[in-house]
């Protein structure tokens, strides 16, 4: 397996002096995307109705899954990153710590995934598709992971996102009332603005 990890990831790795534009832009693909991703996960929160709320709990559930399967996984199997080998070129500063899987890849993955499986919401969980897929290139291109970081990361997408799909009918069920009771009950003591933070009923 190492071979063609190491092979394709010296395909996607930068070149040693790539254009200034392109490490921006892959910069910005490899952490800025994800904090667009959470604040995505909120803007769909406070504009979803009531049931597709259910649905984005459901879809968070699957993300901090995904995340703590993160931490198992990279106890069972450690793996140093490209610059830690001296492989490939890095342009992006991290600590030296194992490489698999990516918790960025993992988070992307399994919201992406999470909002087809539960239907919160479809449009955007193509977008978030294709977002993925620009961090997991990313963060090869800047020399922090490997592929097969970014493919366990996927796979453990697609596993949460099955898991946020079982849980969605008990969490819309068990969960949900209180958490909307919460929800609301926050807003009316911040006194929020109801045209900002609407109350969906449906």
């Amino acid at each position: 397996m190492q071979a063609w990890n190491h092979e394709l990831f010296l395909l996607i790795n930068a070149s040693a002096q790539p254009g200034e534009p392109a490490l921006i832009a892959a910069r910005f693909l490899a952490s800025g995307l994800v904090v667009a991703a959470a604040a995505l996960m909120v803007a769909l929160w406070i504009w979803a109705r009531r049931i597709d709320r259910a649905a984005l709990l459901s879809v968070a559930c699957g993300i901090v899954v995904a995340l703590g399967l993160n931490q198992v996984l990279g106890m069972l199997w450690y793996e140093p990153r490209p610059f830690m080998i001296g492989l490939g070129h890095s342009f992006m500063s991290h600590q030296v710590e194992n490489s698999f899987p990516s918790d960025h890849g993992s988070f992307m993955w399994s919201m992406a995934f999470g909002l087809l499986a539960t239907r919160a919401s479809r449009s955007w969980g193509w977008i978030a598709c294709l977002a993925a897929l620009a961090v997991s290139w990313a963060r090869i291109y800047l020399g922090v992971h490997f592929p097969v970081d970014m493919l366990a990361s996927l796979l453990i997408g697609i596993v949460c996102a099955t898991v946020a799909r079982l849980a969605s009918p008990f969490l819309a069920r068990r969960v949900m009332p209180i958490a909307g009771r919460l929800y609301e009950g926050a807003l009316d003591a911040l006194h929020l603005s109801p045209v900002l933070f609407p109350r969906r009923a449906r």
